[in-house]
């Protein structure tokens, strides 16, 4: 076979090759407005990388992705389409005089059903209601997701709000500063920011939360459940798994946990409704209020009142209880036929003043010492779980629940 021959079909192989791929893909001109569209089957997924400039899609009925960009004169835009997935790479083009132009702004229809793949070196994202995963990345700006069935969606951005509506299956949102709103999510969450309030819907499984400096409040949750903030308040639902939480500067007000509830705040009073377990609640200065527990419970508070409640004493469960204030009262109720050894003290130090007193609804051996502390000693219905109290200058008060 001649040279010539061999190198005339090597050329044709090559415009053949370059034909082809441009049926699949195009670089869009410089123009200040670009539109394409792609025709589609549902179930494909959108990818868009682009230099800084904000992202908004929404979707329609049509089996078909309309992609328009304005604000493209300073861009290179390429659009490719493989089987039923549409890519989008915007590069901005280098240049001294580019410096201080627009960025580039994308508007996007896509099937009902599709999956997203959004990233942008700067700028807002916004998606509309659609069916499908969901994947937003920004480098600075605000996310806005609409609610989303059939799908996962994880968002992040390194500075702005994140708002995302009803989710049908999990979610992840990070932002490195800025506020987080989650609406009710059939899966997990895993929610941080740098700074900056979270707030969480009705989650069906692991709710994990945590924020450098703000308040969390999130709804009942089919899972466990973590909370973590710096500074502000704490409020979640009830959770069906073990819950935890840990402020370091604000109250916490819990419905409760089916399986264990631990609460921690730097200074704030700590309120927990109910659980199903084991009630662990610290606070450096507040009060302390426990409902319809069932055992065991730690309270601690270097200043503030201690009201606890025990119920549902079957006698095979740790039900011990301490109860410790460095100065407030304590108020402890627990069942008629609860089975407990009592050692409660009442410290009354120089600086007290008034009388001071250890009450209760079952018998007790109550005495005061020769520094003039009251101890209160005696088992109860035969003697059982310890049941510890400790407080300051203060007074402690046992109730009996009835029989």
């Amino acid at each position: 076979m001649s040279s010539f021959i061999k190198t005339s079909r090597d050329l044709l192989v090559f415009f053949g090759t370059a034909l082809l791929c441009l049926q699949a893909s195009a670089l869009v001109a410089a123009e200040d407005q670009v539109e394409r569209i792609f025709e589609v089957e549902p179930g494909g997924t959108l990818y868009i990388e682009s230099d800084p400039g904000a992202i908004e899609v929404n979707s329609w009925d049509q089996e078909r992705v309309r992609i328009r960009a304005t604000d493209a004169d300073d861009f290179d835009i390429e659009m490719e389409q493989r089987g039923n997935d549409v890519s989008v790479i915007a590069e901005r083009r280098n240049g001294f005089f580019n410096f201080g132009r627009n960025n580039i702004r994308f508007q996007v229809d896509v099937p009902t059903r599709y999956n997203l793949d959004l990233n942008t070196s700067g700028g807002g994202i916004r998606v509309g209601p659609i069916s499908g995963d969901v994947y937003a990345d920004t480098s600075g700006g605000s996310i806005e997701i609409d609610e989303v069935t059939g799908g996962d969606v994880e968002v992040d951005t390194s500075g702005g709000r994140i708002r995302i509506g009803n989710v049908d299956g999990s979610v992840i949102a990070d932002t490195s500063g800025g506020s987080i709103n989650i609406g009710n999510v059939t899966g997990y969450v895993e929610a941080d920011t740098s700074g900056g309030s979270i707030t969480i819907g009705d989650v069906g499984g692991d709710i994990t939360a945590d924020t450098s400096g703000g308040g969390i409040d999130v709804g009942r949750s089919g899972g466990r459940v973590e909370l973590d903030t710096s500074g502000g308040t704490i409020r979640a639902g009830w959770a069906e798994g073990p819950i935890s939480v840990d402020t370091s500067g604000g109250n916490i007000f819990l419905a409760g946990s089916a399986v264990r509830v631990e609460a921690d705040t730097s200074g704030g009073n700590i309120e927990v409704e109910r659980s199903g377990g084991a009630v662990y609640a610290d606070t450096s200065g507040g009060s302390i209020t426990i409902r319809q527990a069932v055992g065991p419970i730690r309270a601690d508070t270097a200043g503030g009142r201690i009201d606890a409640e025990l119920i549902a004493y079957d006698g095979d469960r740790d039900a011990t209880i301490e109860l410790e204030t460095a100065g407030g009262d304590i108020v402890l109720r627990i069942p008629a036929n609860h089975r407990a050894s009592v050692l409660a003290d009442v410290e009354v130090n120089r600086s007290g003043r008034g009388r001071y007193s250890i009450e209760s609804d079952f018998p007790l051996a109550i005495e005061e010492d020769s520094r003039g502390n009251i101890l209160g000693r005696g088992d109860i219905n035969g003697g059982g779980d310890i049941i510890y109290l400790e407080t300051t200058n203060s007074n402690i008060r046992i109730v009996s629940l009835g029989n």
